[in-house]
């Protein structure tokens, strides 16, 4: 195996190790220099990989230019970040806070990465295999410390573990070993029960949606045979009949009291994305946005200011604009369609299907961040604008997503 893989796998194991200390560092007296020191060095792993793999993305002749501009706007944005690092505190959260800086430095990068086969099949194994050290997070929270109030750190804490779990869900039938699925299977239904126990709604639409693509891609995969398939239909119908039979247990829950309808969405978002579009309006906001160092209206009844708000696409328009927005939906429906309609395998369209999840779920949370999850979202878009990968064989993704498997 080439070592830069096995390297790049390990800057996000770093990476959530990040996100930890962010959230405990005051707790456990951790020093600040570690964070900064872990953040500079998965930026580096991910410089060094991209020098070691570059990519030109073929999303079609009419869709490139559209890439070279949307890069050129985020340089744009990202030099005028740095001039507008008047003070240390600023300066320390371009390297230490996921939402400032570096989020938008990241397309940049991994849009002109290679990502082959041989990737994804030392990302499926090693997504196996840390996910076990998950789920007995999981299971240690739910049995000695479970609490609303800590749920937060109990995320991050769980996550550490998570190298790209949705990646795993979404190809796990491609696995020759059916443990596979059942481990991946088993961590997302702890997941949904802790979404529920927290009252996270976005969180547990999120991972249903990654549910309802799972039985999409294996209702359609040529991995299985037709009484496999019986088997996926009836698997639904029964999974249908508990949840009508058990239903009351989801009712009783604190994310179905917190409500899914449109009032209680208002409750949550209602008052910060009306107070955004009070301050937020003219036309040199609407196309350029404020900067990457640009606030906007938290409260109306404050005059708090805040520089991102609960929504991937208006924290985007707070700071680009449309010239950003614009390319940015271009470029993820371009490679959702390339994943979906124009791949001969299911490992693009698993990506596809990621990408979906995410891009739908911005209108709940899904901020640009320094994350494990979006720097996916970046490498499955750079993975659905290469032609080799689109092409491959269901076959050939077969060898080479159980190579490391004996």
């Amino acid at each position: 195996m080439k070592k830069h893989y096995r390297l790049l796998i390990i800057s996000f194991l770093i990476l959530n190790l990040f996100h930890w200390i962010i959230v405990v560092e005051g707790k456990y007296g951790i020093p600040e220099i570690f964070k900064y020191i872990l953040s500079v060095l998965v930026i580096g792993i991910i410089i060094y990989y991209m020098i070691k793999n570059p990519f030109k993305p073929a999303p079609g002749d009419l869709f490139y230019p559209l890439i070279i501009f949307f890069v050129l706007w985020s340089i744009i944005l990202l030099i005028f970040g740095v001039f507008g690092l008047r003070n240390v505190l600023l300066f320390k959260l371009t390297l230490a806070d996921p939402f400032y800086f570096i989020p938008y430095l990241l397309p940049i990068l991994l849009l002109f990465i290679k990502f082959d086969l041989d990737f994804f099949g030392n990302l499926f194994y090693y997504s196996f295999i840390f996910t076990i050290p998950a789920i007995l997070v999981q299971l240690l929270i739910i049995f000695t410390s479970l609490s609303r109030d800590l749920w937060y750190e109990q995320l991050v804490a769980i996550k550490i573990f998570s190298v790209s779990s949705a990646f795993l869900l979404l190809t796990a039938h491609i696995s020759s070993k059916r443990y596979t699925s059942i481990v991946i299977i088993g961590y997302y239904l702890i997941w949904v029960f802790l979404w529920s126990f927290y009252g996270r709604r976005g969180s547990l639409v999120n991972d249903l949606l990654l549910f309802v693509f799972m039985i999409i891609i294996l209702l359609r995969t040529s991995f299985l045979r037709i009484q496999d398939r019986i088997k996926v239909y009836l698997s639904g119908l029964l999974l249908i009949l508990l949840i009508i039979s058990f239903g009351y247990l989801f009712t009783s829950s604190y994310v179905y009291q917190r409500g899914f309808t449109k009032t209680a969405f208002e409750e949550s978002r209602g008052t910060v994305i009306e107070s955004f579009f009070l301050d937020f309006g003219s036309n040199k906001d609407l196309i350029f946005g404020r900067g990457i160092n640009g606030a906007v209206l938290r409260s109306s009844y404050s005059n708090e200011q805040s520089y991102l708000i609960e929504n991937g696409f208006l924290t985007m328009l707070l700071k680009g604009g449309f010239l950003y927005v614009t390319p940015f939906i271009i470029i993820i429906l371009r490679a959702i369609y390339l994943g979906f309609f124009k791949s001969n395998n299911d490992l693009l369209k698993a990506l596809a299907s990621y990408i979906f999840v995410y891009f739908v779920m911005m209108v709940s949370y899904n901020l640009p961040s320094f994350t494990t999850d979006y720097i996916f979202v970046w490498i499955s878009v750079t993975a659905c604008f290469t032609a080799s990968l689109r092409n491959h064989s269901d076959n050939e993704v077969y060898q080479a997503l159980n190579s490391r498997f004996k």
